[in-house]
Protein backbone atom coordinates (compact mmCIF):
# COMPACT_ATOMS: atom_id res chain seq x y z
CA UNK A 1 0.00 0.00 0.00
CA UNK A 2 2.73 2.59 0.81
CA UNK A 3 4.45 1.91 -2.74
CA UNK A 4 0.98 1.92 -4.53
CA UNK A 5 1.00 5.57 -2.34
CA UNK A 6 4.44 7.02 -3.67
CA UNK A 7 3.55 5.84 -7.23
CA UNK A 8 0.22 7.97 -7.30
CA UNK A 9 2.51 10.83 -5.65
CA UNK A 10 4.54 10.38 -8.01
CA UNK A 11 2.00 10.30 -10.75
CA UNK A 12 0.44 13.48 -9.35
CA UNK A 13 3.73 15.26 -9.41
CA UNK A 14 4.13 14.81 -13.33
CA UNK A 15 0.76 15.10 -14.10
CA UNK A 16 1.35 18.86 -12.76
CA UNK A 17 4.13 19.22 -14.95
CA UNK A 18 4.50 20.70 -18.99
CA UNK A 19 5.65 22.47 -21.30
CA UNK A 20 4.02 25.07 -23.80
CA UNK A 21 4.76 27.72 -27.02
CA UNK A 22 2.90 29.94 -28.13
CA UNK A 23 3.57 33.19 -30.55
CA UNK A 24 3.38 36.31 -29.19
CA UNK A 25 4.27 38.30 -32.12
CA UNK A 26 4.96 38.73 -35.60
CA UNK A 27 6.42 42.17 -36.84
CA UNK A 28 7.47 43.68 -39.83
CA UNK A 29 10.22 45.69 -38.11
CA UNK A 30 11.42 46.55 -34.81
CA UNK A 31 11.68 50.48 -35.55
CA UNK A 32 9.78 52.14 -38.20
CA UNK A 33 11.88 51.84 -41.70
CA UNK A 34 13.34 55.22 -43.44
CA UNK A 35 12.15 56.08 -46.53
CA UNK A 36 15.53 55.28 -48.17
CA UNK A 37 15.54 51.24 -47.38
CA UNK A 38 17.34 49.37 -45.90
CA UNK A 39 20.54 46.50 -46.80
CA UNK A 40 20.01 42.99 -45.44
CA UNK A 41 23.50 42.05 -43.12
CA UNK A 42 22.98 38.32 -43.13
CA UNK A 43 20.74 35.37 -42.23
CA UNK A 44 18.01 35.27 -39.53
CA UNK A 45 19.34 35.57 -35.70
CA UNK A 46 17.63 34.86 -32.93
CA UNK A 47 18.27 35.77 -29.26
CA UNK A 48 16.25 34.57 -26.22
CA UNK A 49 16.33 35.69 -22.82
CA UNK A 50 15.10 33.28 -19.69
CA UNK A 51 12.82 34.26 -16.59
CA UNK A 52 12.35 31.92 -13.64
CA UNK A 53 8.23 32.29 -11.93
CA UNK A 54 6.99 31.16 -8.38
CA UNK A 55 3.74 31.56 -7.53
CA UNK A 56 3.29 34.08 -10.25
CA UNK A 57 5.89 36.34 -9.43
CA UNK A 58 9.00 36.47 -11.47
CA UNK A 59 9.55 39.76 -14.18
CA UNK A 60 8.12 41.91 -16.80
CA UNK A 61 7.79 40.32 -20.26
CA UNK A 62 8.32 43.34 -21.76
CA UNK A 63 11.97 43.47 -20.39
CA UNK A 64 12.60 39.87 -21.59
CA UNK A 65 11.39 40.75 -25.05
CA UNK A 66 13.90 43.43 -24.78
CA UNK A 67 16.40 41.67 -23.48
CA UNK A 68 15.88 39.14 -26.78
CA UNK A 69 16.04 41.33 -29.18
CA UNK A 70 18.89 43.21 -28.02
CA UNK A 71 20.95 39.97 -27.68
CA UNK A 72 19.31 39.24 -30.93
CA UNK A 73 20.52 42.48 -32.74
CA UNK A 74 23.84 42.48 -31.32
CA UNK A 75 24.85 39.17 -33.25
CA UNK A 76 25.55 41.25 -36.44
CA UNK A 77 27.84 44.15 -36.20
CA UNK A 78 26.22 47.32 -37.22
CA UNK A 79 22.95 46.39 -37.82
CA UNK A 80 20.71 49.19 -37.19
CA UNK A 81 16.83 47.02 -36.55
CA UNK A 82 15.34 43.51 -37.43
CA UNK A 83 13.19 42.77 -40.25
CA UNK A 84 10.37 40.27 -40.33
CA UNK A 85 10.71 39.36 -36.76
CA UNK A 86 8.74 36.66 -34.65
CA UNK A 87 8.68 36.69 -30.87
CA UNK A 88 7.65 33.15 -29.17
CA UNK A 89 7.44 32.29 -25.60
CA UNK A 90 7.80 28.85 -24.09
CA UNK A 91 7.46 28.16 -20.63
CA UNK A 92 8.40 24.79 -18.37
CA UNK A 93 5.78 24.51 -15.46
CA UNK A 94 7.10 22.49 -13.08
CA UNK A 95 4.62 21.73 -10.13
CA UNK A 96 1.66 24.78 -10.35
CA UNK A 97 4.01 27.25 -8.27
CA UNK A 98 6.97 27.22 -10.42
CA UNK A 99 8.12 28.34 -13.97
CA UNK A 100 10.98 28.62 -16.35
CA UNK A 101 9.99 31.27 -18.95
CA UNK A 102 11.67 31.83 -22.23
CA UNK A 103 11.37 34.71 -24.77
CA UNK A 104 13.16 33.73 -28.15
CA UNK A 105 13.34 36.76 -30.76
CA UNK A 106 14.01 35.89 -34.83
CA UNK A 107 14.36 38.20 -37.25
CA UNK A 108 16.56 39.04 -40.29
CA UNK A 109 19.30 42.09 -39.64
CA UNK A 110 19.14 45.38 -41.20
CA UNK A 111 21.79 48.47 -41.75
CA UNK A 112 19.33 51.48 -42.75
CA UNK A 113 20.64 52.93 -46.26
CA UNK A 114 22.06 56.76 -45.74
CA UNK A 115 19.62 59.34 -47.12
CA UNK A 116 20.46 60.30 -50.80
CA UNK A 117 21.58 64.18 -51.55
CA UNK A 118 19.50 66.03 -53.41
Amino acid sequence: MKTLKIILAAGCLVAACGCSTSPIAFKDSSVPVPQQGFTVMGSDVTGSSDQIWVFGFGGSLSTQQHKAYKIALGKTNGADALVGMSIESHGLVALPFFMINTISVTGTPVKFNPPQAK
